[in-house]
């Protein structure tokens, strides 16, 4: 996870990196979250068209608006 937040910084301030970990396996699974400071870090990572890490390729989803208004309501 340490690399992953390291790698991410270059594009904003990143307040936390989660990645889940596989009990049964003992290895991280091939996911994880990323949470910038401002929605101008998050448009700096989209700016780039691709991203490798440790020589693999990273996938990168953001987080919809709905699910965002979602988790903040259930927290309230």
């Amino acid at each position: 996870a340490e690399e992953l937040k390291e790698y991410f910084s270059q594009f904003g301030s990143v307040q936390r990196c989660q990645l889940p970990f596989d009990k049964d396996t003992g290895f991280h699974k091939r996911y994880g979250w990323i949470k910038f400071s401002t929605p101008q870090d998050v448009q700096n990572v989209f700016q780039k068209d691709s991203h490798i890490l440790e020589g693999a390729k990273l996938t990168l989803k953001q987080q919809s608006r709905r699910r965002r208004s979602q988790r903040q309501n259930q927290s309230e």
